[in-house]
Parts: C-alpha cells; sequence; structure tokens
C-alpha cells in the first residue's frame, strides 16, 4: 500500500510540474525608441522578469509547450519583422523566417510544428503555411482586398481572420469583419457584422480584432461597440454571439488555455495604461498586474 501511494503521489506531482503555466506578455518599455519587450509572470502575476533585453521591437504572439513565438525587428530596419523562438528564460533565441512578416497575429497547429502567418511583401498569397525552419508549405489565397490575423481551429483544418472588401483602414468606408475558412475545400464564410459596415464612414477602430479558438471551437474576438472595446465569443457559424469581458475600458488582446480560463489586457481600472486581467470559466474576473507600465497581449506559457 505504501509503495502505490508513493507512486500516485510522484505521478501526481509529475502532472501538477507539466501542468504548470506562465503568462508571457508584452511591455512597452521606451516609447520614444518603440523599445517593446517581451516578459515573463507566474501564472497569478507574481515574479515579473524581462527575458529579451533588446532595444527593438519585440511581440509575442505565440507558444507552445516552453517555447515562445515572437515577431521581431532586431538587427533589422525599423519595423522590419521576422519569426523567432526561445526558451520561458529568453534563451536560445533563433530566428526562423527568412523573409518579412506582417504585423499581424500568427498561430500553430500539429504540435506546434506549423504555423500560419501574413506575409509582408508577397502578392501570390494572402498568408503562408510554414514550418519550423521557416520553409513554405502551402500558400493561402483569399479574395478579398485586405486580409490580416490568421489563426488554425483547434483541429487545424480551418482558419479565422480579419478581413475586408477595401484595401486599407486608411481608405474611406473601410469596416472589417471575421471570415472562417476551410483549409480543404477553401470556402469562406463571413461570421461578424457590424453597424457601421456600409455606412461611409473613415474608420476609427477595429470592428473584429484579434481572432482566437478556444479548444471547444468558439472564436473570440475584440469589437468597439459604443466607443469601447469588448472581448466577443461567437460560434464558427456566426451564431451566438455573446461579450465576455466587463462592459467599459477596453479588452482587445487576449488568449485561451485548455481549459477556458482566458487572459487579457484591459484599462478598466488603471488611467496610466493598460494591465492584464485572467477571466475564469466561472466568469470571475481577477486583475494580475497593477503598475504603470503599458502591457499588452498576454500568452499562456506552459513550464515544466
Amino acid at each position: 500500500m505504501k509503495n502505490i501511494l508513493y507512486t500516485i503521489t510522484i505521478l501526481f506531482t509529475a502532472l501538477s510540474c507539466y501542468t504548470q503555466q506562465k503568462i508571457a506578455y508584452n511591455v512597452l518599455q521606451d516609447a520614444a525608441t518603440q523599445d517593446y519587450e517581451i516578459y515573463i509572470m507566474d501564472i497569478d502575476g507574481n515574479n515579473a522578469k524581462n527575458i529579451t533585453n533588446s532595444k527593438s521591437v519585440d511581440w509575442v504572439y505565440d507558444s507552445f509547450g516552453e517555447k515562445i513565438y515572437f515577431l521581431s525587428d532586431r538587427n533589422e530596419c525599423f519595423r522590419c519583422l521576422y519569426l523567432y523562438e526561445m526558451d520561458i528564460e529568453g534563451h536560445n533565441v533563433r530566428k526562423i523566417t527568412n523573409f518579412k512578416l506582417a504585423d499581424s497575429w500568427l498561430s500553430s497547429r500539429k504540435n506546434g510544428t506549423e504555423f500560419i502567418v501574413k506575409p509582408a511583401e508577397a502578392e501570390d498569397a494572402s498568408f503562408y503555411i510554414i514550418n519550423l525552419n521557416g520553409e513554405v508549405i502551402e500558400k493561402v489565397n483569399v479574395d478579398l482586398a485586405y486580409t490580416n490575423d490568421p489563426a488554425f481551429s483547434p483541429e487545424g483544418t480551418q482558419i479565422v481572420f480579419r478581413g475586408s472588401d477595401n484595401v486599407s483602414p486608411r481608405e474611406l468606408g473601410f469596416t472589417d469583419a471575421l471570415f472562417v475558412m476551410d483549409l480543404k475545400t477553401k470556402k469562406m464564410k463571413k461570421i461578424t457584422s457590424h453597424a457601421d459596415e456600409g455606412a461611409g464612414k473613415q474608420w476609427t477602430g477595429y470592428l473584429a480584432a484579434a481572432p482566437r479558438w478556444r479548444a471547444d471551437g468558439k472564436i473570440s474576438f475584440a469589437s468597439k461597440q459604443n466607443n469601447n472595446y469588448n472581448i466577443y465569443l461567437i460560434n464558427q457559424d456566426g451564431t451566438g454571439l455573446e461579450s465576455i469581458t466587463p462592459s467599459e475600458n477596453n479588452q482587445v488582446f487576449h488568449h485561451w488555455d485548455s481549459n477556458g480560463e482566458l487572459i487579457f489586457e484591459a484599462s478598466m481600472n488603471n488611467h496610466n495604461g493598460y494591465e492584464l486581467y485572467k477571466r475564469t470559466k466561472d466568469g470571475k474576473i481577477i486583475q494580475l498586474t497593477d503598475d504603470t507600465i503599458e502591457q499588452y497581449a498576454p500568452v499562456f506559457v506552459k513550464s515544466n
């Protein structure tokens, strides 16, 4: 019996260690030079640490296991962004792409071995699917004037992305929406709409931003409604729209863990800028950070 209990204890400890999480996020370290650094902290908001320490734009977009994937213009021209990976200590930094990427969200599939990205200057496709060596596996064409922010579905067979019939947010009447595409059939469906569509107004903010898939197949995104950003949840067929964050003070970039907990940035209680929050599975909102540093776009990272 003692041996059995000992074995169970060891197994439980091992599983607990395996599922331990941290949070990576972005900090505007120096507004004058546009120096963005990536920080890591414990799941409760403690022990924050700068893990990039590079006078450049470094912005975390995704993770798999203990690997963090980020865009950076280090050693390049300003805002000439390439995809990199590193571990949770900021070590073993490796450049993945040798072609520039757009300032766009990205995601991975197949256990972190493939990514969907938005190339910066390509005219042959809207998105590239690449491997860990930065080699292009597939080019995904979308019949829209503007595309950005692609994300794989949990099983990797579909993508959601931002799109518009207008070329640029600078164009009068630009409105963005979310679209879902089946990667095998290439069939596409628009799943969001907004009251400003077709009104011919000047673009003043995201109508459908930073889409993320939840593990159960629902899609979350940020949208500006009544001069405020909230995070919404919607089914992949466009039904069941609901707001899932407090209806004040701008919540935009966010990330899910496999258990359905949400972390997000918001300016709810800090007039100096954005702080980080967590929404538990039962809807409870917990503030993780509270200072005057601008903090953005948190991402769950596993820590063994």
